[in-house]
């Protein structure tokens, strides 16, 4: 199965008749969009488990021993206390391009998200 065959299968599975097995799709779909916007790609490890788990197939305390043994020399959460990124969040400016880019993403990955929002304006 190819990356975009894997990537289809987690967006099928957030429009699921289980709310639970929606939500955590919907939510590996943020975190891989995030990455997307930032111009990085998740390994195919990250996104078969992100299938993995959105089908409950294993738990989320099973997803992260999975990626601790799968990168072992990467930092972990609760070594990064004093990394520059942790927490250090960028505030984007209402008038910003980038507040274009990621709401024309996210209309393109969940166009529903925002049907409510448009039938009102």
């Amino acid at each position: 199965m190819t990356y975009k065959d894997k990537h289809k299968e987690l967006e099928e599975l957030s429009h699921s008749d289980v709310a639970e097995v929606r939500r955590k799709a919907d939510s590996w779909l943020i975190g891989i969009g995030l990455q997307e916007t930032a111009g990085l790609r998740v390994s195919e490890f990250l996104l078969d488990l992100a299938i993995r788990n959105s089908k409950g197939e294993i738990s989320d305390d099973e997803v992260s021993r999975l990626i601790k043994e799968h990168y072992p020399n990467s930092p972990m959460r609760d070594t990064l206390s004093h990394h520059p990124l942790d927490g250090g969040y960028e505030i984007i400016p209402p008038d910003s391009p980038k507040i274009k880019e990621i709401e024309e993403y996210s209309r393109k990955l969940r166009p529903g998200l925002y049907q409510s929002r448009d039938d009102n304006a």
